[in-house]
């Protein structure tokens, strides 16, 4: 199973995390929308530098 845990706090800061894995077209269509928004943000961050910076973070085990 895929679990989404979406924390929001009063000031409106939103964090998202995904944990486990299925076979099936859920968990593929989860991960492609949450990499997709990814790729977008990182996208945005170079035609706008002075306004968003995305940090993409290396999990070590």
């Amino acid at each position: 199973m895929t679990k989404v845990t979406v924390t929001v706090g009063e000031d409106g800061y939103m964090k998202i995390e995904t944990d486990g894995h299925a076979q099936s077209v859920v968990c593929a269509s989860v991960s492609t929308l949450l990499q997709s928004s990814v790729r977008f943000l990182q996208e945005l961050s170079q035609q706008y530098p002075d306004d968003l910076q995305v940090t993409i973070k290396q999990r070590t085990d």
